[in-house]
């Protein structure tokens, strides 16, 4: 059986488009009710009958949903109730590892084995996945309702005040934080601001009623945020810290997990038994102590060349450029551009080029050098896989600019058939994570489980570069039959501590200068 969330498994096209807490709020409204047909229908049927023919029918998730709306049931209440009687279950982390998770499903962990995808995630996703943000835009959008809409003069400046007082303590420090950082805060700094928060309660209930006077079916208000917000900081989880962030949707509080472990450790120990798998899975010292695990853990790893040909890859180091933060200038920017501008012309197989980079600040800063004739496609937050593949398909010969995982690069097939689209793959950078105060806090965890500050260091922030890179690599390989050419652009790849680990995980590592490697991609041919 497969279960993702309900959004993702609706049969009604206009409530799926709803953002996921109106979403919720609709699809509560349209069960309890009676009029969503698709709910009503699945207490009719045989489910168990159903579910054979589909699950014998559907090659992917998609089909599995498409199938069950056709027969008018609901593919999440029908693949929920079957869960029970189902041999495998295929979900997202989200249902094994949130601690806030609005509905549970029947799963007895004791008598499961969890196999874990994409494992080399999971300290981060179960982070994500129990980290609750409160954006300025919801502070903003807030204040904007109760004035519009709480007529009570006491209760709308009491709740006002709360509001008000939330904004100017997050503009203030906004404005010290530079461009995608995250600073932690202390909890007592953000409680006090609510303590008078009956009066965000009252004003909730009071703009709901008014929406639903007004004849608004689904009422909702962003002031929902707040409550939310609210809950997850008084319960005072340990292992989670307050952060003040920035990235491209702007300014956030966010309730973070700062340690994993506290939500993993007794899924992992207390389950069956537990199969972590991926392509690039970190050393076995920084899953066990992120994840909190104590049970024995045996381990099988398959490097690169152990599964491509040698013939089948090239692996070309230029040194001269970097991306480390103390020598990013305009000068960099540019050389950096003109190099990939010379291999975006020097190489002639009709093949696109991945180009990888560190963070989205420096691909936009290199972009504006790259000379006119370079086709390139830029991520952006709009862009869609599926777009990409399309422009592919018209014209192979392109430069597609990405961000070190992020969505063109993580869980990404550039294929059309059994063709790989990539032949050439550009890593721009060592991706280090920026720091912060999260990693920060993360390194701490690490040190004291480990008793090693420079191992710490290293599961902090070389291995998530590490992975990375490989991910980044492991689109241009999807099969044993795929070729390509890697170009590692970083003088710091040269260093011991990340040349140790790419020799051997790619058994071949070519130092050359500008005119080697255009040498080399310009004689690079079709095979």
């Amino acid at each position: 059986v497969i279960i993702r969330n309900r959004p993702g498994m609706c049969c009604m096209v206009s409530t799926r488009k709803l953002p996921y807490e109106e979403f919720l709020e609709e699809c509560r409204f349209l069960r309890s009710s009676g009029e969503c047909p698709y709910y009503i229908n699945t207490k009719k049927v045989d489910i168990s009958n159903i579910m054979l023919n589909v699950l014998e029918d559907a090659g992917n998730v998609n089909e599995y949903v498409q199938s069950l709306c056709s027969l008018n049931v609901c593919p999440y209440e029908i693949s929920k109730d079957y869960l029970a009687r189902a041999r495998v279950g295929i979900m997202t982390y989200y249902y094994i590892f949130s601690i806030n998770k609005p509905e549970t499903l029947n799963v007895n962990i004791e008598d499961s084995i969890l196999i874990i995808d994409e494992a080399h995630n999971l300290p981060d996703a179960i982070s994500s996945i129990n980290t609750v943000n409160l954006p300025l835009t919801s502070i903003m959008a807030s204040i904007a309702e109760v004035r519009r809409l709480v007529d009570d003069e006491e209760l709308k400046n009491r709740a006002l005040r709360i509001l008000k007082n939330l904004h100017a303590y997050m503009v203030k420090l906004g404005k010290v934080l530079e461009e995608e950082a995250m600073a932690s805060l202390e909890l007592s700094d953000v409680l006090q601001f609510f303590e008078d928060f009956q009066a965000i309660v009252d004003s909730y209930y009071e703009i709901l009623r008014k929406k639903r006077d007004a004849g608004v079916p689904i009422p909702y208000t962003p002031l929902s945020k707040v409550i939310e917000f609210h809950k997850a900081i008084l319960s005072k989880v340990s292992g989670f810290g307050m952060f003040l962030v920035r990235d491209e949707q702007g300014v956030s509080l966010s309730y973070r997990c700062v340690d994993p472990s506290v939500i993993s450790a007794p899924i992992l120990n207390g389950a069956g038994g537990v199969v972590l798998m991926s392509g690039t899975l970190p050393p076995k010292d920084y899953m066990v102590s992120m994840l909190g695990i104590n049970k024995g853990v045996s381990e099988y790893r398959i490097r690169f060349r152990d599964y491509i040909k040698p013939e089948n890859y090239e692996v070309f180091v230029y040194d001269g450029v970097t991306t480390r933060y103390v020598e990013r200038d305009e000068e960099e920017y540019a050389k950096i551009a003109s190099v990939l501008s010379k291999i975006y012309q020097a190489y002639q197989v009709d093949k696109a080029i991945l180009s990888i980079f560190p963070s989205y600040s420096v691909l936009k800063a290199v972009r504006k050098y790259l000379d006119p004739g370079v086709k390139y496609i830029m991520e952006l937050g709009s862009t869609s896989i599926d777009d990409l593949i399309r422009d592919l398909r018209r014209d192979r010969k392109r430069l597609i600019m990405a961000v070190a995982g992020g969505k063109l690069v993580e869980g990404v097939e550039y294929r059309l058939g059994t063709e790989n689209l990539l032949g050439l793959v550009v890593i721009v950078g060592v991706p280090y994570p920026e720091p912060n105060d999260y990693l920060e806090d993360v390194m701490e965890i690490l040190t004291a489980r480990l008793g090693d500050r420079g191992l710490a260091w290293e599961l902090t922030y070389q291995w998530p570069a590490i992975i990375r890179v490989k991910q980044a690599v492991g689109r241009a390989f999807r099969s044993e039959s795929d070729r390509a050419v890697i170009v590692l652009m970083d003088r710091r790849f040269r260093e011991d501590r990340l040349s140790r680990v790419f020799r051997d995980y790619f058994g071949k590592y070519v130092i050359v200068d500008e005119g080697r490697l255009i040498s080399e991609l310009t004689n690079t041919t079709p095979r």
